[in-house]
């Protein structure tokens, strides 16, 4: 779809919801082989200098709705994001599509108003930790495993209510047999980010419930969703996330409904997020391809900003063993006829840009 025809549906969404209208749709394509970079994107701190170029062309407004689709990114970003929209307006309303998962349930938390469709999910918003002390990956020893948050919970959990561990001593020895495995400061790290997590919850909800009348409320949201739903990718769904939430939490409208899928739809397509990427169909027998994947868009209806990762895939064929192949000096390895083929990529590009095709509409 052409970016002047999303912009005219942004238009239709604002006209319904009396509002300004800044959209965030982040990429979650699938690819093949997996792995290829760029078509999977998360909310990053990077996002912030677009968005701020963006709301300064909005100027303040009395209601401002972010509409969201994510599979989640770095909770680090997600005060500032919040905090940069809420300063734009007065009234801040997040809208969710489909898909506001983990720091997207976050950014959902900072909300004055919290409009959700048919379909609509939320997740748990328990972390998975990394840094230089958690285990290194067997598989690829390039890379640290991450640690979640609430698995080392459930760890201490089960040494308790199934081994029966409830002395002291007990307890000394699971936490021992645990940093046999981990690393003392990753284990530390695991505390320092589950105490992060639920003071800033709690801080996003505290920007529009009052801490001191409604504080069993904030507690209460906090829980069950750092602690209760026991997997980070259970989806919360509408009539879950409206009962846990309160009022501030709600059902769209049927106009409002029908303008939002229009317009998100509009970013499945522009985005193939419903069509994975089929390498060895794109490359065939080439040598080289590359590749210009789209992974985010961030954009109002006059200004525009997409995530762009250009890169250049190598392909090599991997002969079954015993198997001899003679070529002419000089010439590659043939790959017609080779049952398994290796892939490599380097990224030339990656980051944000202006997407020069946009028009300020009247």
């Amino acid at each position: 779809m052409a970016l002047a025809d999303r912009q005219e549906l942004i238009a239709a969404l604002e006209k319904v919801r009396h509002s300004s209208v800044v959209t965030f749709v982040t990429g979650d394509r699938t690819t093949f082989p997996p792995g290829i970079p760029g078509f999977t994107t998360q909310v990053e701190t990077d996002v912030q200098y677009p968005l701020r170029r963006l709301l300064a062309s909005i100027g303040h407004v009395e209601q401002l709705d972010f509409l969201l689709y994510t599979r989640g990114g770095n909770t680090d970003a997600v005060w500032p994001l919040v905090s940069s929209l809420r300063e734009r307006c007065d009234r801040l309303s997040v809208i969710v599509p489909f898909r506001a998962h983990s720091a997207g349930t976050l950014m959902c938390l900072g909300a004055d108003d919290l409009v959700l469709c048919a379909g609509s999910e939320l997740s748990p918003i328990d972390p998975t930790t990394g840094n230089q002390f958690n285990p290194v990956d067997p598989s690829n020893p390039q890379t640290r495993l991450g640690i979640s948050v609430e698995d080392v919970a459930a760890y201490f959990k089960l040494a308790e209510d199934r081994a029966e561990l409830h002395d002291e001593a007990s307890h000394l020895e699971v936490f021992k047999e645990l940093t046999r495995t981990v690393h003392p400061l990753a284990i530390g790290n695991v505390q320092r980010i589950y105490l992060l997590i639920r003071r800033l919850a709690a801080n996003l909800l505290a920007l529009h419930l009052d801490p001191t009348t409604e504080k069993a409320r904030i507690d209460r949201i906090t829980q069950a969703l750092s602690s209760e739903f026991y997997s980070h990718v259970h989806a919360i769904t509408r009539s879950e996330a409206i009962e846990l939430l309160g009022p501030w939490a709600h059902v769209a409208r049927e106009e409002e409904e029908q303008a939002i899928a229009d317009l998100f739809d509009a970013y499945v397509r522009d985005l193939q997020l419903d069509e994975p990427y089929q390498l060895p169909e794109l490359i065939a027998d080439n040598l080289t391809l590359d590749v210009q994947a789209l992974g985010a868009i961030l954009e109002t209806r006059e200004v525009s900003y997409a995530y762009e990762t250009r890169l250049t895939v190598v392909q090599q064929p991997q002969f079954p063993p015993n198997v001899q192949v003679q070529i002419a000096p000089g010439q590659p390895l043939p790959l017609a006829g080779v049952a398994v083929r290796n892939y490599q990529w380097g990224i030339r590009r990656t980051g944000w840009r202006r997407d020069p095709r946009e028009a300020v509409m009247s």
